[in-house]
């Protein structure tokens, strides 16, 4: 049966965090990062708070990073059932070290670039401490570390985003699990989706990085894999579910009904305008989401308009005021401190056991 699903999963979908404030988190996604607002709304099971979607100018899918504002919720924790990190590739390995330079002269805490595991990476987090990888493949080897390293010693000076430097897509997301066994075999069995490699984690040995994807993008999930992990805590700076795509409907049922064939309690398909959703947890508790590549966000706004007001589903639309006074009460307890003061990255990038203080710590910029 498995197999008969394979191929119908395309890859990411969108990633969905945790913010504190929309509007530091508007500045940080559009003005530091180069992506657009293509969705200003709400959460759709708790509109009384926003939920704000960025991507590419198109609002392509895979390069959509959506964000709940919750300033109430206290900070997550990484662990099971809250992922560790989210990756966005970039077109030119010589973006690298221009994202690097970018980054400083923003404040933004960088750590890198790296080059392993067949790829150079470079780490930073955003205001709410989100880490997030900016990556190219190094398949071949052909940057070397110590290449790196002499770059370092004469930085490129950037003073925009260029075009060559733009966030393309989504390269993989990296949630965490007890078992690479049980994770690699749940998503044979429910999605038809690949285990090519389970391999030693480069930044902390005693845990393995475990590949999860399709033909197309063998890794598109990278689970850090460790017997020792803890229970994760969803909240601001964290990951609140990774979404992959399907191309249609028709997809999305079958995954329905074979999760149901299988016991594992889902949602059932929800519509969210935008596209349809279908939500069931992994075996370590992640959150994930079987989302549809339509009808897309220019349902209801012209390309050209996409994020520019905030926009409801038409079965909202009768609470807008109430909507918009309860944002706007929000906005008045929740001041924007701009720039911000950016966390450290933490080092090694991809461990997941981490100095306390690490995670909590709001540090001056690097």
């Amino acid at each position: 049966m498995s197999q008969q699903l394979a191929g119908i999963v395309k890859g990411l979908h969108h990633i969905t965090l945790v913010t504190s404030n929309q509007e530091v988190n508007r500045r940080f996604y559009t003005e530091v990062l180069g992506l657009r607002r293509v969705k200003y709304t709400v959460n759709q099971d708790d509109v009384l708070h926003r939920h704000l979607f960025y991507a590419d100018e198109k609002g392509t899918t895979g390069s959509a990073i959506t964000f709940f504002e919750w300033p109430d919720l206290p900070k997550g924790l990484i662990g099971l059932g809250s992922p560790h990190h989210l990756a966005y590739s970039v077109s030119n390995i010589d973006a690298i070290p221009k994202w690097k330079a970018w980054l400083i002269s923003q404040g933004v805490s960088v750590n890198g670039p790296f080059a392993r595991d067949g790829r150079v990476s470079l780490y930073l987090r955003d205001p709410d401490g989100v880490n997030i990888e900016i990556t190219h493949p190094n398949t071949d080897g052909e940057i070397s570390q110590d290449y790196l390293k002499g770059q370092d010693k004469n930085p490129p000076t950037v003073n925009e985003i260029t075009h060559d430097m733009r966030l393309v897509k989504f390269n993989h997301a990296t949630p965490v699990s007890y078992d690479s066994h049980q994770t690699a075999l749940f998503f044979d069995k429910l999605l038809g989706l690949k285990n090519p490699f389970t391999k030693q984690n480069p930044d902390q040995p005693e845990t393995a990085i475990t590949a999860i994807g399709n033909d197309d993008q063998p890794d598109f999930l990278r689970y850090i894999v460790s017997d020792q992990a803890s229970r994760g805590i969803v909240g601001k700076g964290n990951v609140h579910h990774i979404a992959m795509a399907v191309e249609s409907d028709e997809e999305q049922q079958k995954i329905e009904r074979r999760l149901n064939d299988l016991g594992i309690h889902n949602s059932g398909v929800i519509d969210r305008f935008w596209f349809h959703s279908l939500y069931f947890r992994d075996p370590d508790g992640n959150l994930l989401e079987i989302a549809t590549k339509g009808p897309g966000y220019t349902r209801d706004e012209s390309l050209e308009k996409l994020g520019t007001s905030l926009i409801l589903p038409p079965w909202e639309e009768p609470q807008r005021s109430e909507i918009e006074r309860v944002l706007k009460e929000t906005d008045s307890k929740n001041p924007v401190t701009w720039p911000p003061k950016y966390p450290r990255v933490v080092s090694p990038p991809e461990s997941i056991v981490v100095p306390k203080k690490q995670i909590t710590e709001e540090a001056a910029p690097a």
